[in-house]
């Protein structure tokens, strides 16, 4: 992986590392399963909407979200909303003697939370930040397009790191009863799962 493609989550950092939902349970159910066509939720998050962006950076990650949620399919009616709060800053990576190709580093940051939409319940607030790094040349344009591919490589990162804890988050917040429909390893009978993220 280059270090175009870093990621980074900020606080309280319920990652893929240390994420486990406890629900008492005797087996465990893993919040995504990995598939030929990449990682694949085992929660449903089609039912989520997400709050308007007001800049380019916002948007991305907010296209990002839905289809992350949808997998681009027809959606019911939403029962979640997801909150963002989007900011973008960049910084120079350092001094080096040649100058012709100085590295840069652009953040992006997603202040967020997730309500239920019948009751305005809080089931989750956070900040993840997504980063990415792009060289520059001597060519403006060429500076422009390298700077907003690595936006949109960080946009693409913090999206995906929200995907999982609001998994985790709605994971929680489901009945034992759902739980135990949620495809997944075979469950002992009457046995509540517990939820674990298996996507490092």
């Amino acid at each position: 992986m280059s270090s175009s493609d870093r990621r980074s989550g900020t606080t309280g950092r319920p990652t893929r590392r240390g994420a486990l939902a406890a629900l008492g349970a005797v087996a465990l159910l893993p919040v995504e399963t990995a598939t030929k066509d990449g990682l694949k939720s085992n929660v449903d998050l089609s039912a989520i909407t997400v709050s308007a962006a007001t800049t380019r950076v916002g948007q991305e990650v907010r296209n990002n979200l839905l289809f992350a949620f949808s997998g681009g399919k027809a959606t019911p009616p939403p029962r979640y909303v997801l909150n963002i709060d989007v900011a973008n800053s960049e910084e120079r990576l350092g001094f080096a003697k040649d100058e012709t190709a100085p590295a840069y580093q652009v953040s992006v940051q997603v202040k967020y939370e997730l309500r239920t939409i019948a009751d305005d319940r809080l089931l989750g607030r956070s900040v993840s930040t997504g980063l990415a790094t792009y060289n520059r040349s001597n060519q403006n344009f060429a500076n422009v397009r390298a700077r907003i591919d690595a936006e949109n490589r960080a946009a693409e990162s913090v999206a995906d790191e929200i995907r999982l804890r609001i998994a985790l988050a709605i994971a929680k917040d489901m009945p034992p009863a759902q739980l135990g429909t949620v495809k997944g390893p075979n469950l002992p009978a009457g046995g509540t799962p517990s939820i674990i993220s298996n996507s490092m």
